[in-house]
């Protein structure tokens, strides 16, 4: 069996979930395997009654922000030197209250 890609997401039991990591094969990458996991773990956090979820990205990781921005997801702030090479990362939040937009996904 191959796994195409995973995602770990936990709720801190006040209302709001953390997106910890997603990873998906790069021959699996831009099929839709991500928004899928993604929603799947959007619906769990909601079942857990969590309004918003949050997570963090490098601030030169343009292909994640582009696939958070599709998504719904906006820039709460910068963490200065967040990474061990001293990059910096954005927190990103999404209002699980909301409605769910489409996804758009790029050809």
């Amino acid at each position: 069996m191959l796994v195409a890609g995973f995602i770990v997401a936990e709720t801190n039991g006040r209302g709001t979930g953390h997106l910890i990591t997603i990873d998906v094969l790069p021959q699996m990458r831009r099929v839709g395997v991500g928004s899928q996991l993604l929603r799947a773990a959007e619906d769990r956090l909601r079942t857990a009654q969590c309004r918003a979820a949050f997570l963090e990205t490098a601030v030169d990781n343009r292909s994640a922000l582009c696939f958070y921005k599709v998504h719904q997801y906006g820039v709460m702030k910068t963490i200065p030197r967040y990474y061990s090479d001293g990059v910096d990362a954005l927190v990103l939040k999404k209002d699980l209250l909301s409605p769910p937009g489409p996804a758009k996904l790029r050809p």
